[in-house]
């Protein structure tokens, strides 16, 4: 079995992880239109891991069970635009 721990969503940029971490996914809900970028970093640049667009009172889910995807440096989560809610995955 595959564990994971969620974190949840500030609504504003934040560390989610820092240092190596296993990036597992996100759920995410927009009350207005929105774009999330998650990176392999401490800030918002490095190696960007996923990035989420939603339109108003949208929800999207990602999921790397399997072997999830190894964040080397950490995990952080930049809100570039709109309001979210949600968790980001990390085991």
């Amino acid at each position: 079995m595959v564990s994971a721990s969620a974190v949840a969503l500030t609504g504003d940029d934040q560390q989610i992880a820092t240092g190596p971490a296993i990036y597992r996914g996100y759920a995410v809900r927009a009350t207005t239109a929105a774009v999330v970028r998650i990176w392999d970093g401490t800030e918002a640049s490095g190696t960007l891991l996923d990035v989420v667009a939603l339109d108003v009172d949208a929800t999207a889910a990602g999921w790397y069970g399997g072997g999830g995807i190894r964040a080397g440096t950490g995990v952080h989560v930049e809100v570039v635009s709109g309001t979210v809610e949600g968790s980001v995955r990390i085991g």
